[in-house]
């Protein structure tokens, strides 16, 4: 059965990892010296050399290993130099789908998601201003997405390549972000999937599906629900990122990414199947408070993503630290939920909201985990 997208696509389980023992992939041997690990989303705000160094040792003596900071080149570079004087990792965040108001992407309109609306996200922007998505049927904005996790794995010293928005836009806000934004001039309600939010219909997404298929998606009667579209969306979405590991791993650094909560969260929310990604490291934005959730939910939704966990690859529970406001004990009981539940690590978004009554927590349980 022919398709176009054989021209470019590569199916999620054609890529194998790049083994080094029985352990998997040989990039994962920076998590092999600790049991237990913490990190954050962020860096040193600006200010001397010397005063950053200084946080960045703060943030060690507690137990810091990694930093995610979104960043360029140069920067990227200063962070590595910094890190390396205190013992802690920098990773090169990086957005993927969504490019913002890139002028390159921006002369190029066919590059962009199409919602079931036919609008374009080059000058449609679905719940906030930024978010302008690329489509990854376009073989143009796939090498942009390629060109730029090569520039980043390129950087000598850097921990991997920590992708972003890797893909579609939401077609489901989390129950309390949904207060937050309106929907014609009312309230926005998603007991439905509305129109505006279902990405994924790109001229070419639709041709492909037709020509496998034998109809055109968007004259399917059950187009919303249907699993075999959902699936095929998620699926190209899937080989994106299996092309983007491989560029990481010929360039000698590992690849990691933020992804939702937990797989079936994330294929209902953001159709984004990484349960199925050969990727190294999962960072899942566990953010309890964008979907009603309490602490439990932090440890249901680390152990869920754990339970999709190939031999070698690792979850690290990502928190926000504002959602627990000054509710030590609840922040406190967030690193035990993602320990118990089998994460290797704790990563909290950001770094800089840790106080030092945060870090004085972090260092109890570094002593503990990691004795």
């Amino acid at each position: 059965m022919k398709s176009i997208l054989a021209l470019f696509l590569v199916t999620i389980i054609s890529l194998p990892l790049i083994a080094d023992g029985p352990d998997g992939n040989k990039y994962q041997k920076v998590y092999n010296e600790k049991a237990f690990y913490f990190s954050g989303w962020g860096a040193p705000k600006s200010g001397s050399e010397e005063e950053q160094l200084a946080k960045m040792k703060a943030w060690a003596k507690a137990g810091i290993t990694d930093l995610l900071p979104g960043a360029g080149k140069e920067r990227l570079i200063e962070l590595i130099k910094l890190g390396n004087d205190v013992g802690i990792r920098i990773h090169a965040w990086h957005w993927m789908m969504n490019v913002g108001g890139s002028k390159e992407c921006r002369e190029h309109p066919e590059w962009y998601s199409v919602n079931r609306l036919g609008q374009n996200c080059r000058d449609f922007h679905p719940y906030v201003g930024y978010y302008n998505f690329l489509s990854p049927f376009s073989p143009g904005a796939r090498e942009y997405i390629k060109k730029g996790v090569r520039e980043k794995a390129q950087i000598e010293g850097i921990a991997s390549v920590h992708f972003d928005y890797i893909r579609y836009v939401d077609v489901i806000l989390g129950a309390n972000l949904q207060k937050k934004y309106k929907h014609n001039g009312g309230p926005l309600v998603q007991d439905r999937l509305l129109p505006e939010y279902d990405f994924g219909y790109h001229p070419l997404a639709r041709k492909a599906y037709k020509e496998e298929f034998g109809i055109d998606p968007i004259e399917m009667t059950d187009n919303v629900e249907n699993p075999a579209w959902q699936q095929f969306r998620m699926n190209v979405i899937s080989s994106l990122v299996d092309e983007c590991v491989e560029i990481c791993h010929e360039e000698g650094t590992a690849a990691s990414a933020a992804v939702f909560p937990f797989p079936q969260l994330a294929r209902e929310y953001v159709r984004q199947d990484w349960g199925h990604w050969n990727l190294d490291y999962f960072f899942p934005m566990i953010y309890k408070q964008d979907h009603e959730g309490n602490m439990g939910w932090v440890g249901f939704a680390t152990k869920e993503g754990v339970k999709d966990m190939n031999p070698g690859q690792h979850l690290f529970t990502g928190v926000l630290v504002g959602h627990y406001g000054n509710n030590m004990d609840d922040f406190e009981e967030a690193i035990v939920q993602a320990h118990d539940n089998g994460a290797k690590g704790i990563t909290f978004f950001t770094i800089n909201a840790l106080t030092e009554k945060h870090l004085a927590i972090v260092k109890k349980y570094n002593d503990l985990y990691n004795k």
